[in-house]
């Protein structure tokens, strides 16, 4: 296979000339998107081009700390990010969300680099903010949506909810918790149905166009997958669990 093709700022620019069809369409049917998509365009190429700089130093650092610290900036960013999606206070609801951060990368990155990928020192910025990055870009949709899921449930059926309590169920909340799971954890089961057929996964075609063996990038992209989906299990079944504790107050109520 040959090396990956180099892309000249020229042409990249060029290229962008292509979102005048979209401006066009908004204007004619006054859609009402053209500065959103401007804006979208703009923050898109500048924060690609800071992580771009700023992981060509990191690379070239090759510092356990370093990384560390960055990882941990994703880690706090994607929280928060989590708080403000799901409409949830960060005060009471971002413990709970950043232990499940912890505990999916704390149990999936050290096995999937040292393990699997073999890279030597596993902590290699090169194979540890991307994969980290896909692994938490992944748990925080799952978060959103089951955070959401969860509050909106308790709230919609209260009566639901006061019959268990009034039975004296130990965990009333556990119905709730099991909808959320599972609403967190099917989009990413009906991808993994239709992965090959309906769509190419992007890591994969980004391997295949840099110069991978089509075999290796289908098999870098299977482990991705059995990492994203066992990642974003922990990270959600850890926020539901920590977040039930702090929930409700000593009568079983709803806090917030």
């Amino acid at each position: 296979m040959s090396e990956t093709l180099a892309i000249s700022n020229w042409a990249l620019a060029g290229f962008y000339l292509l979102f005048l069809i979209p401006l066009g369409l908004f204007q004619r049917w006054e859609f009402g998107l053209s500065k959103t998509l401007i804006s979208a365009v703009l923050r898109m190429t500048l924060q690609l081009s800071i992580v771009g700089i700023y992981l060509q130093t990191l690379f070239a650092f090759q510092n356990p700390w370093l990384n560390t610290l960055w990882l941990s900036v994703m880690v706090i960013v994607a929280g928060f990010s989590i708080c403000r999606r799901a409409g949830v206070p960060p005060k009471s609801v971002l413990p709970a969300v950043l232990s499940g951060h912890v505990v999916a990368l704390l149990v999936v990155l050290p096995l999937l680099l040292a393990g699997v990928i073999q890279a030597e020192p596993w902590w290699q910025a090169q194979y540890l903010i991307p994969v980290a990055g896909m692994l938490l870009g992944n748990c925080l949709a799952a978060n959103v949506l089951a955070l959401e899921r969860w509050y909106s449930s308790l709230k919609d059926k209260q009566d639901e909810y006061q019959f268990y309590l009034a039975l004296g169920a130990p965990k009333p909340e556990q119905p709730f918790i099991r909808t959320a799971v599972k609403a967190a954890l099917a989009p990413q089961l009906a991808s993994m149905t239709t992965l090959g057929i309906v769509s190419l996964p992007g890591m994969m075609t980004g391997q295949i166009l840099g110069g991978t063996e089509p075999l290796l990038a289908v098999k870098y992209q299977l482990v991705i997958m059995v990492a994203i989906f066992i990642s974003a299990t922990l990270s959600v079944t850890t926020t539901l669990t920590v977040a039930s504790r702090t929930a409700f107050d000593c009568y079983g109520q709803l806090r917030y």
